[in-house]
């Protein structure tokens, strides 16, 4: 809209319909993206003007256009007069390539090192675009399109699409991804006389033409069926230590060893730790459902929600053994994602691919609630090795990390799994998919205290399809992904490195690092939430009794060119163990900011997940399934949880517009951790901070 200047209500998206959009998506997709959108409207608008100079006979370059009316010399002429009843063509210079399936190898990919961010095509040339001091609609704040359609119950979601002749499907699933199936359930024909059973290796379903015949044949069916027992999973009690044992390849590392080492042998003071996290889930509140037809020729056309339909292409097509250019992806407006579906795997579009192959008709698969909290993908837990050395005058000298974590690239579709299909490899030494390196999980923090040494290193597990953790628990990618888990760390050994010093927290952050978009991003954090300088612990801290006490905390990130801060303050009753969120303030410096009521309802939904992720979530297991499988065992944030959350941004037309990242997630974890040590005077190395660990941390 503002390089065309018309107004943003004039623009209408069309999202990821493989047949009309030449694109993937991705959760940092904006980066790219909106680039590629931005060169494509500039390069329109030097089109349109040369039209309006023939059609007015005033030269190009003295023409001006305001709300999609070009002016000059007197005359004027809209775009819609412009365009109208003629064949116009626009080349666009362009670079990359789609996704593409290989079979051979199982795998998706992009087509090689050309291709940019996850790859797929970008715009290339550089036309004219507007200065940003010249913006009028980047900015401004303007409302979602669709909000009001949502609250008045309008839109058409995946569940609601309907397609003549469709069959619906329930699954019927093992307990585990490492059973097998031994013998089909039985379906009794007088009760649910239009309901047949399908199988496909260890995939089966129950399909009938009448949807609820189907919700109840399913577990009448399951309830029969046959599976192998397995029992390799560790339980979620045991995580950490299954990890410790298992094998690890270097992943990434970013410093200098040998001078880290050597300023931490020569530190006056060492402060060792390990940091932790179980298991989470993406759990939006909403299962899978996708809709496929396979038509007689092979072609086949799958309706659903994706974080990146060309990928989803790229898999289906690698699956049914069919050519990319017989495969079409409809994206439908669904649930949350979290990045479940990153590079186009995991949901029930195999499900419904498979099935519809197999009938010959058109099959809507719907998973249950359980379902997707049993088989969906997770991020997966990891650990964290962590060492900061100071001097004699409490000045951070030098910090050290060994992070360990099963990769996050398991974008394996599950039907595709159970069926025995060709899917993707997941995991180290697995060809590269849609871009990524070939092993995740490298040192993704961004070290902001450059007043000192750091030496990182990652690791990821070796094996990982074949070992007992992973195998169970299919590990993907969420929001802030690997930067988010080890950002933990890295803040939760500053706050204690803080501690030691007898430094206030953000005074000891400022004073460590020379990135002046953090120093004025906590700065403006801490003015706004009303911070006292002093050190942590705080002087009422306590850890015995019924009376609850209080302490605040910070947490600071920087993704993307992006440095965000938080604030948060708690209480804590130390016998019963419950920690609740009282006030939180976050903060971000996106540069221009495009649209401040959207970044401020981003920073907000954020936040929330950030909270979750360090009271609450956590993914339990015992030896052979995952028991988490409803909100009560899987707990997330409620109303009553969320205080009113304060946001912090400003508009800087110096800085340009980069994007800033998802990084919202990833500071409310170590400013609660921090805020609980400012509380009680005890450092949490875990999260989340369930009342069962607060009371063991707090009697240990």
């Amino acid at each position: 809209a503002e390089e065309l200047d018309v107004p943003a209500t004039s623009v209408t998206l069309v999202m990821g319909h493989t047949d009309e959009t030449p694109d993937g998506g991705y959760s940092a997709g904006f980066l790219s993206g909106a680039g590629n959108l931005r060169k494509v409207a500039a390069y329109t608008r030097q089109a349109l003007l040369g039209l309006a100079a023939t059609q007015l006979d005033v030269p190009a370059a003295t023409l001006t256009i305001s709300n999609g009316v070009v002016s000059g010399a007197g005359k004027r002429v809209s775009y819609a007069d412009l365009v109208r009843g003629q064949q116009l063509d626009l080349r666009i210079p362009v670079a990359g390539s789609q996704p593409r399936a290989d079979p051979q190898a199982g795998i998706i990919w992009n087509g090689g090192p050309q291709d940019i961010n996850l790859g797929g095509i970008r715009v290339t040339g550089d036309p004219p675009t507007k200065p940003i001091a010249q913006y009028s609609v980047v900015g401004q704040s303007h409302e979602r399109p669709g909000i009001r359609d949502i609250v008045m119950g309008k839109p058409v979601y995946d569940r609601d699409i309907t397609v003549p002749g469709m069959l619906h499907a329930r699954m019927v699933r093992p307990a585990t991804a490492g059973s097998t199936l031994v013998s089909v359930g039985r379906l009794d024909r007088a009760t649910f006389p239009t309901a047949d059973v399908v199988t496909r290796g260890n995939l089966v379903a129950v399909v009938s033409p009448n949807e609820w015949e189907a919700v109840q044949a399913a577990p009448a069916v399951a309830a029969t069926t046959e599976w192998t027992s397995w029992s390799g999973l560790p339980g979620n009690d045991h995580v950490i230590q299954a990890l410790r044992a298992a094998r690890w390849i270097p992943s990434g590392t970013r410093g200098d060893s040998a001078r880290t080492d050597a300023a931490l042998a020569a530190a006056a003071k060492v402060i060792s730790a390990t940091y932790e996290q179980p298991y989470i889930r993406h759990a939006p509140i909403g299962a899978y459902v996708a809709i496929a037809d396979v038509k007689a020729d092979g072609s086949v056309t799958v309706w659903s929600q994706s974080s990146h339909p060309q990928g989803a292409r790229a898999h289906i097509a690698n699956t049914l053994g069919i050519p990319l250019a017989q495969v079409t992806i409809r994206w439908v407006e669904g649930p949350g994602q979290y990045g479940r579906t990153t590079y186009g795997g995991d949901g029930a579009m195999a499900d419904a691919a498979i099935l519809s192959k197999l009938l010959g008709k058109p099959v809507r698969v719907q998973w249950t609630f359980p379902e997707d909290m049993t088989w969906s993908t997770v991020s997966p837990a990891w650990y964290a090795d962590v060492r900061a050395g100071l001097d004699a005058q409490g000045n951070l000298v030098a910090f050290e990390s060994e992070w360990y974590s099963p990769h996050e690239n398991d974008a394996r579709m599950l039907g595709a799994m159970l069926a025995g299909l060709p899917t993707m490899k997941p995991g180290p030494g697995a060809p590269s998919i849609t871009g990524f390196p070939k092993r995740n999980g490298a040192v993704s923090s961004v070290w902001l205290y450059d007043r000192a040494l750091a030496y990182e290193q990652a690791f990821v597990m070796e094996n990982l399809g074949n070992n007992p953790v992973g195998g169970g628990l299919r590990g993907n990618i969420m929001r802030t992904p690997w930067q988010r888990q080890q950002n933990v760390a890295l803040e939760g050994i500053i706050t204690e490195a803080a501690a030691a010093a007898a430094s206030d927290p953000i005074e000891f952050r400022i004073r460590h690092t020379s990135n002046a978009a953090c120093i004025g991003v906590l700065k403006a954090v801490a003015d706004a939430h009303g911070w006292k300088a002093r050190p942590s612990p705080s002087p009422q801290a306590g850890r015995t009794g019924a009376k609850p006490v209080s302490g605040r905390g910070v947490g600071v990130i920087s993704r993307s060119g992006a440095p965000w801060a938080a604030v948060a303050e708690v209480e804590v009753t130390p016998s019963t163990g419950v920690v609740r969120l009282t006030a939180l303030t976050v903060g971000v410096d996106v540069g221009k900011v495009i649209n401040p009521r959207h970044l401020r309802s981003n920073i907000e939904g954020g936040a929330v997940m950030g909270v979750g992720e360090a009271l609450f979530e956590e993914v339990t297991f015992d030896t052979g399934k995952v028991t988490s499988t409803n909100w009560n065992r899987y707990r997330i944030p409620r109303m009553g949880d969320i205080p009113e959350i304060k946001t912090v941004f400003m508009s800087r037309n110096d800085r340009g517009i980069f994007g800033g990242g998802e990084a919202a997630n990833a500071v409310p974890p170590p400013a609660i951790m921090a805020a609980f040590f400012d509380a009680t005077g005890v450092m949490p190395r875990r999260i989340p901070l369930t009342p069962a660990y607060v009371k063991s941390l707090l009697n240990a």
